[in-house]
């Protein structure tokens, strides 16, 4: 009987890995976007013990009909598989349930798996030809679409955890500005599919 060489049998054995790992696909990578764990806590409404004189329980003007990841409609609070550039492709439709016009929109996403990490601006308007938006209109707030921006993301990240480990991004603020200039704050907004819904104090 021929006998097999140590690096004949090395051979062999990596060659069964690899057979093994192409037949198990990697495992999906599990993502969440959420809402603030207290909303109303760091940003306190108008009228309320320490509260702003601009800020909201939460925005009933306009309201989020879906949010997408990576071009996917995804659910807040409920996990969703994506790469690990997801935080690069995120989009929010808003539609205006209001008589008011808006002239800017931006959701603000923080990364509570790490400290001091960037943040990440979801905002309207995104290009130079959009104005605002009036009542019944609907626009899409989006990931600033920058390689040098997302860069600097991952590297702030990376300096603290390696970026395939980031799984939450977590909704910290909602920033809207108004035609006549005035902006309003709050932590929560208004949703069109009550599964997206805020769980602000009080609501119903």
């Amino acid at each position: 009987m021929a006998l097999i060489s140590t690096t004949q049998l090395s051979r062999y054995i990596f060659a069964a890995m690899l057979t093994s790992l192409l037949c198990f696909p990697v495992a999906a990578q599990t993502k969440f976007v959420v809402w603030p764990k207290e909303p109303g806590r760091r940003i306190r409404p108008a009228g309320t013990p320490g509260g702003q004189s601009n800020a909201l329980a939460q925005f009933d003007s306009f309201e989020i009909e879906e949010i997408l990841v990576e071009g996917k409609p995804i659910t807040i609070g409920q996990p969703f598989n994506a790469t690990d550039d997801w935080l690069n492709d995120i989009t929010i439709r808003i539609k205006n349930i209001s008589q008011q016009k808006f002239a800017a929109i931006q959701m603000t996403l923080v990364l509570p798996e790490i400290k001091f990490g960037p943040d990440i601006p979801v905002h309207y308007p995104w290009t130079g030809e959009q104005h605002g938006f009036g009542p019944g209109d609907e626009v899409e707030l989006k990931t600033i679409h920058s390689d040098k921006f997302y860069d600097w993301v991952k590297t702030s990240i990376s300096e603290k955890a390696p970026l395939s480990t980031i799984t939450t991004a977590q909704i910290r603020d909602t920033l809207a500005v108004l035609s006549d200039g005035s902006s309003w704050l709050s932590e929560c907004v208004k949703t069109a599919n009550p599964l997206n819904a805020c769980p602000r104090s009080g609501a119903p």
